[in-house]
């Protein structure tokens, strides 16, 4: 039902969403300017992003956090949970009852994930978008991911709702949510603008 990028660049960490259900930025993703990325969807359980953060600020792997899944929720089973910390490899955990096509792919600084997908092309084509935008800015490689795995199908269900989420170590930078749009991707990208165009100060008059 959701397609999720979790990536960083050495400087930023963020996550990015996007589904057919309604405001998919409030119950999917999440990002602790201290700890990491992650993000917990399908059948979506919200307490298990804290859970997650939990186990990556105790020191866990990314690997061990979303392992833990079955001690949590004893709807597992119906669980997608991505995981990505500032340092090692990120981790992503498929329940075996969420709707096909799902999976997940992992590279050195991201992790995507997805459920009820138009297929496999959808988080390849998001992988290789990663790649393409090397050196760009975090949260425009963020969407140009989104875009791609959109491009390649997406949600099987259509679109609704998108989100983005960039941090640095010390604070949330950026935390954009489009709740409900016929094309929420472009919605989103007008966002992103908005946030990086100058304050306009009004001339002060006397």
């Amino acid at each position: 039902m959701t397609f999720t990028v979790l990536a960083r660049d050495g400087e930023r960490i963020g996550a990015a969403t996007a589904s057919r259900s309604l405001a998919v930025g409030a119950s999917v993703i999440a990002v602790d300017p201290a700890v990491g990325a992650v993000a917990s969807q399908a059948w979506t359980n919200r307490g298990l992003r804290a859970l997650l953060l939990g186990e990556l600020r105790a020191g866990a792997s990314a690997e061990a956090a979303v392992q833990r899944v079955p001690e949590w929720d004893a709807g597992e089973a119906l669980r997608q949970v991505g995981a990505l910390p500032w340092d090692g490899i990120g981790a992503a955990r498929s329940g075996v009852d969420i709707s096909a096509w799902a999976g997940a792919r992992i590279t050195p600084d991201a992790v995507f994930v997805g459920n009820l997908l138009a297929g496999a092309g959808v988080l390849d084509a998001m992988a290789t978008a990663w790649a393409d935008a090397a050196g760009t800015d975090l949260a425009d490689r963020l969407l140009a991911v989104l875009r791609a795995g959109d491009d390649a199908g997406g949600d099987a269900r259509g679109r609704q709702s998108a989100a983005l989420l960039v941090a640095s170590r010390a604070e949330t930078v950026l935390d954009l949510r489009v709740d409900d749009h016929a094309d929420p991707l472009c919605e989103l990208a007008r966002l992103r603008r908005l946030a990086d165009a100058p304050v306009e100060v009004p001339a002060a008059h006397g």
